[in-house]
C-alpha cells in the first residue's frame, strides 16, 4: 500500500464511526493503542514488507503514542473524543479509499480492542517487547520519544 494511502488520523476516523454506530466513545489513550495495534497487526501480515503507514511510534510512559495524532487528540483530555467535532469524512468516503484488506483489518482490530477498557490496552501494550525495548533504562514516567521498531514489532505476536 501507498505510505500515503491512509494516515494514522483516518484509522482513528474510521474507528470512531465504528464507535459511533455501537454507541460507543473512545477516549484518545485508548485510541492511540488501537491505532498501534492495527499498526502492529498490518505489519505482521505483510510479513514487515509494507507499513500501515508512514510515521514512527514512540515509547512513552502509557504506551505507544503516534506523535501527530497525539496533537490531534490532545484537545479531548481523558475524555472521550467527539466525532461530530473530529471526523470530516464520511464511512463510504473512507472505505473508498482504502484497500478492502485494510478496512477488513481495521475492523478485526475495532472488534478486538473495543471489548477492553484504556487500561487494559495500555496493559496489554506494556507486555510488548517493541515498547519494553524501546522504554529501556527509563524510568515508569519518564518522558520519550524513542520509536518502536518495526524488526522487534514483527518478532512477537500480539
Amino acid at each position: 500500500m501507498p505510505k500515503d494511502t491512509i494516515s494514522p488520523k483516518d484509522i482513528a476516523k474510521y474507528f470512531l464511526i465504528r464507535a459511533q454506530e455501537d454507541g460507543e466513545l473512545i477516549s484518545p489513550l485508548k485510541m492511540q493503542k488501537m491505532v498501534y495495534f492495527a499498526y502492529a497487526a498490518y505489519l505482521r501480515s505483510k510479513k514487515g514488507k509494507e507499513k500501515l503507514f508512514n510515521e514512527k511510534i514512540e515509547a512513552w510512559p502509557n504506551g505507544p503514542v503516534v506523535p501527530s495524532l497525539y496533537q490531534d487528540l490532545k484537545v479531548y483530555g481523558s475524555g472521550p473524543i467527539n466525532p461530530v467535532k473530529y471526523v470530516d469524512i464520511s464511512v463510504d468516503e473512507l472505505t473508498k479509499s482504502t484497500p478492502a484488506e485494510v478496512i477488513e483489518l481495521l475492523n478485526g482490530v475495532y472488534e478486538t480492542c473495543s471489548q477492553f477498557t484504556a487500561f487494559e490496552l495500555t496493559m496489554a501494550t506494556h507486555q510488548e517487547k517493541a515498547w519494553q525495548e524501546a522504554r529501556k533504562g527509563l524510568e515508569a514516567t519518564e518522558p520519550s520519544n524513542n520509536p518502536l521498531r518495526d524488526e522487534t514489532i514483527l518478532s512477537v505476536g500480539v
